[in-house]
C-alpha cells in the first residue's frame, strides 16, 4: 500500500484465495482480510507517520485490538519501549500491551566461526547502506581521511547507493551538505563498490575486520546481525536496538550519541533539518564519532588477541540471540497457540 501512498503504508492486502491458511505473520504492516494474525514490528505499530489523528489511524488500531490480532511482537525493548510510548495515555494502551511478546530475529547461524586473518594491518572495515549519512557513511569517509593524514593502516569498503538527503530522516536537508564529503571517495584507502548483490555483500562481511554502523537512525540494524552471524565485530552506535547485543570492548565498539527517552538520537525528525544550524550539527557530530572511532580502532591495531577475542564473541552472540534453532520451537508453539488459545495464555512471554 504504501506504493500508492505513504499515508496507508500501515496496512496491506492479501487475496481472498487463503482458504486454507490458518493464521498470517506480518511484519510492520496490518493484514487486511478475515485471517486470524500475529504482526511484528521495528518501531511504530500501526505505522501511520503524520496521520495518528485520523480515523484512518483509529481504524488500524482497532485491526490491533481485535480478537483477529492474536499477539503483537516488538523485535526489540526498543520497539516495545516505542509503541507503549506511542498508545501512552489512550483508553487503548493496556488491551495492547498485554499483547505484546518481545522477541528478536532469527537467522541461520553458522557451526563454526569464519576463520580471520591474524594481520591486522590494514585494518579493513565495511560500510553498507543505501541510505548513507543516516546509517554512518559520512563518518566512515572522514575516519578514512583521517586515518591516512594519521598514516594509521586502515581501510574502508563502501556499498551503497549514496542516497543523502531527504530520503532519510536524519539528514540535513541542504542540497550541497555531502559535497564536502563526495571527494573522499577517491581517497585511496577508501573502495567503493556501489550497489552489490546480497551474496557478494556476506562474503565481504566475512573477510573485513569491522562493520562499520555509525548510524543516527537505525531501529534495529540488521546488518548488525549479519556481521555477528559472521564473527565480525560491529562499530556501532547506541542508540535504539543496537545496545541490546552490541556490547563495548566484547563483540563491538559502542560510540555514544545524545539521545531522548526512547534511545534514540534527539535530532531525529528534527525541525531543524533545512537550517544552517542542524548543517553544523551533523558535520560536528560526523566529525567527533570518526575522531572517537579512529581512537579506539588504534588500540585494536596494537591488540590482535582482543580483537580475536571479540570475534569470537560476536559469534556467540549470535548463537545466543538470533540462531534460528533456538527460535522454532518458539514461533512453532506461538502459532499453534494463536489458534487454540487465548492471547493471555502467553502473552508474558519474551527473550
Amino acid at each position: 500500500m504504501n506504493y500508492l501512498s505513504p499515508k496507508i503504508e500501515g496496512v496491506t492486502l492479501f487475496p481472498p484465495t487463503l482458504n486454507r491458511i490458518d493464521l498470517i505473520h506480518g511484519f510492520n504492516r496490518i493484514p487486511l482480510n478475515p485471517k486470524p494474525f500475529i504482526i511484528g514490528f521495528e518501531s511504530h505499530l500501526p505505522r501511520g507517520f503524520g496521520v495518528e489523528r485520523s480515523s484512518f489511524f483509529a481504524f488500524m488500531r482497532r485491526q490491533l485490538l481485535s480478537e483477529r490480532c492474536r499477539a503483537i511482537i516488538p523485535i526489540s525493548e526498543y520497539a516495545k519501549r516505542t509503541f507503549l510510548a506511542q498508545h501512552e495515555g489512550t483508553p487503548e494502551h493496556s488491551d495492547l500491551a498485554s499483547k505484546l511478546i518481545v522477541r528478536m530475529p532469527s537467522i541461520i547461524v553458522p557451526q563454526e566461526l569464519p576463520v580471520k586473518e591474524q594481520l591486522l594491518q590494514p585494518l579493513r572495515l565495511l560500510f553498507v547502506g543505501n541510505h548513507f549519512a543516516r546509517k554512518g557513511g559520512c563518518v566512515a569517509l572522514r575516519l578514512a581521511q583521517m586515518a591516512l593524514a594519521a598514516r594509521i593502516p586502515l581501510e574502508v569498503e563502501i556499498i551503497s547507493k549514496l542516497e543523502v538527503g531527504r530520503v532519510s530522516w536524519t539528514d540535513p536537508l541542504d542540497s550541497d551538505f555531502f559535497d564536502p564529503y563526495r571527494p573522499l571517495l577517491d581517497l585511496p584507502n577508501v573502495h567503493y563498490r556501489g550497489a552489490l548483490p546480497n551474496r557478494q555483500v556476506i562474503e565481504k562481511v566475512r573477510s573485513c575486520h569491522f562493520v562499520l554502523l555509525p548510524t543516527f537512525g537505525d531501529s534495529f540494524g540488521y546488518s548488525a546481525i549479519e556481521a555477528l552471524v559472521n564473527g565480525t565485530p560491529v562499530i556501532a552506535t547506541t542508540q535504539c536496538a543496537l545496545p541490546e547485543f552490541i556490547k563495548d570492548n566484547e563483540n563491538g565498539i559502542m560510540l555514544d550519541l545524545p539521545l531522548n527517552e526512547k534511545g534514540e538520537w534527539i535530532y531525529l525528525n528534527s525541525p531543524l533539518r533545512g537550517s544552517k544550524i542542524f548543517h553544523r550539527i551533523h558535520a560536528e557530530e560526523v566529525n567527533r564519532l570518526a575522531e572517537e572511532s579512529l581512537l579506539r580502532l588504534e588500540k585494536i591495531l596494537n591488540d590482535p588477541q582482543r580483537f580475536h577475542a571479540m570475534c569470537n564473541n560476536a559469534h556467540a552472540t549470535a548463537v545466543k540471540h538470533f540462531d534460528s534453532r533456538i527460535h522454532d520451537e518458539f514461533w512453532d508453539s506461538l502459532y499453534e497457540d494463536a489458534i487454540l488459545k487465548p492471547v493471555t495464555a502467553y502473552a508474558s512471554e519474551s527473550i
